[in-house]
C-alpha cells in the first residue's frame, strides 16, 4: 500500500520491447491493493480510484470478461494492406507447393474466416485467438490447426463428436460446400504464422464483399 503507482506502469512498459506488435497489450492496470490505475493505451483515457469504489468501476474491465477481447485497427487503409498481406500469404503458400485450384481454394477459405471473425458469422475474433492461443510460435502445427478448423466448419454440429475439442466446437457448421472439398496438408513456419495474426489483426468488417474479387485478381498478380 502507497507505493509509487508511475513507476509500476513504467515497469510494465519495459516489457514491451520483447513483445510483438500483434502481441502488445491495450490495457494496463497497476494497483497497491488499495488504489487501481488502468490505461487504456489506445484511446490514451485513464481512470483511477479506490478498492472501496471498484464496484462503481468494474464496467471498465469487460474486456476481461469476453466483451472487448481484440483491438482492431480501424484507423488502417485496410483495404490496400489487407490485399498486400493477402498477397504474401498467396507467396508463402505458393513457395511450398500450393497452385492453381488448390492455392485459390485456401485463399478464399482463409478470407472467409477473416471475414467471419469480423462480421458476425463467427463469435468475434474467435479464429484469431484459436491462432494465437493454440498454435505454436514456430508454426509447426498451424496447418494441422487450420486443417482442423476446416473440417469443424464443414460438419454440422449434430454430426460432430463429441469429445471434440471445445476450443474447435466453437466455430458453427458453413454450409454452401466452402470446406468440403480435400487439401493438401502441409507444413508452415513461424513467418507463415505472423502474417495470419498480421491479418487477423485487421477489422475485416470494413471490406466491402464486392471488392473481394478485384482483390483477388490483384492477389494472383505476381507484380
Amino acid at each position: 500500500k502507497g507505493k509509487d503507482l508511475e513507476k509500476a506502469t513504467q515497469q510494465a512498459k519495459d516489457y514491451f520491447p520483447n513483445l510483438k506488435e500483434h502481441e502488445l497489450p491495450r490495457y494496463i492496470l497497476v494497483s497497491d491493493f488499495q488504489r487501481f490505475k488502468l490505461y487504456d493505451l489506445d484511446s490514451g483515457n485513464q481512470w483511477e480510484f479506490q478498492l472501496s469504489n471498484f464496484v462503481d468501476n468494474v464496467h471498465l474491465f469487460d474486456f476481461i470478461a469476453g466483451y472487448e477481447k481484440r483491438v482492431y485497427k480501424d484507423e488502417d487503409p485496410v483495404n490496400l494492406q489487407a490485399a498486400e498481406l493477402m498477397g504474401k500469404l498467396h507467396d508463402c503458400l505458393k513457395e511450398i507447393g500450393y497452385i492453381g485450384h488448390d492455392l485459390e481454394v485456401y485463399l478464399v477459405r482463409l478470407l472467409f474466416c477473416l471475414f467471419a471473425d469480423d462480421t458476425g458469422i463467427f463469435n468475434k475474433g474467435i479464429f484469431w485467438e484459436y491462432i494465437d492461443l493454440h498454435t505454436k510460435e514456430d508454426g509447426s502445427d498451424l496447418a494441422m490447426h487450420i486443417a482442423s478448423i476446416f473440417q469443424v466448419l464443414n460438419t454440422p454440429e449434430a454430426k460432430r463428436l463429441k469429445n471434440l475439442d471445445e476450443n474447435l466446437t466453437q466455430f458453427p457448421y458453413i454450409n454452401g460446400n466452402l470446406f468440403e472439398e480435400s487439401l493438401p496438408l502441409a507444413a508452415f513456419d513461424s513467418k507463415m504464422r505472423v502474417m495470419l495474426l498480421e491479418a487477423c489483426a485487421f477489422d475485416w468488417g470494413k471490406i466491402s464483399p464486392a471488392i473481394f474479387g478485384s482483390m483477388f485478381q490483384a492477389v494472383m498478380n505476381p507484380k
